[in-house]
């Protein structure tokens, strides 16, 4: 009998501790931002410009309400991304000599903006497209005739510096920024409030044939 109110008194505090939780303490946060990198070299095997992967249909994303980049968006990440390049580098264990500075290509940016618009869009993350073509399929259908291709792409970031600075920490996607096999680029961006990870960033680099 001398045990209930105790009892009583120990449920009635752990209930006060429940009660003093915030709204967004119980809500469920946007995940840690994520990134991925890819690259290719033509071979006689590559797709031929003006193709598309067998069976392909490319996204009509005309009605989507997703922002994309805007040339200051675009202008920014190139500035950060030419002053990684102007001086020697380390990604992961290899230390990158400067390189000679990068250029916006017009054909890129549509190729880049297209695909992280579709990732926001479709609240999805990966170099794959829905229409399972991949970056440098994205390049040629974009009309840009390639010899080198490779793609970083990240989502989460919520801003170009805090992009830039994520790729750079890591190995894949800083290779792909140092590269002296790529001397154009392109940059695409996509927001959608209600995809997972609301910002979505992609950088298609290229060198023409």
């Amino acid at each position: 009998m001398q045990r209930t109110p105790y009892l009583f008194i120990i449920v009635a505090l752990l209930a006060g501790v429940t009660a003093c939780q915030t709204e967004s303490d119980s809500t469920v946060q946007t995940p840690a931002p994520v990134q991925s990198s890819t690259y290719t070299e033509r071979t006689d095997a590559a797709t031929p410009d003006g193709a598309t992967p067998d069976g392909a249909v490319t996204p009509d994303l005309s009605g989507a309400k997703v922002a994309a980049a805007t040339s200051a968006q675009q202008q920014e990440m190139l500035t950060y991304i030419n002053q990684a390049r102007s001086k020697s580098c380390q990604c992961g264990t290899t230390t990158y000599p400067a390189v000679p500075a990068l250029t916006l290509n017009t054909q890129l940016n549509a190729a880049s903006d297209a695909h992280a618009v579709d990732m926001a869009t479709n609240n999805y993350f990966s170099h794959t497209g829905l229409d399972g073509s991949q970056p440098w399929d994205r390049m040629t259908r974009a009309g840009y005739s390639w010899r080198a291709a490779g793609e970083n792409i990240a989502a989460g970031y919520t801003t170009v510096r805090a992009t830039v600075d994520g790729w750079l920490k890591s190995p894949g996607h800083c290779k792909n920024i140092m590269s002296a096999n790529f001397a154009e680029v392109g940059v695409g961006y996509g927001y959608n409030t209600n995809s997972t990870y609301k910002h979505y960033w992609v950088t298609d680099f290229g060198k023409r044939r």
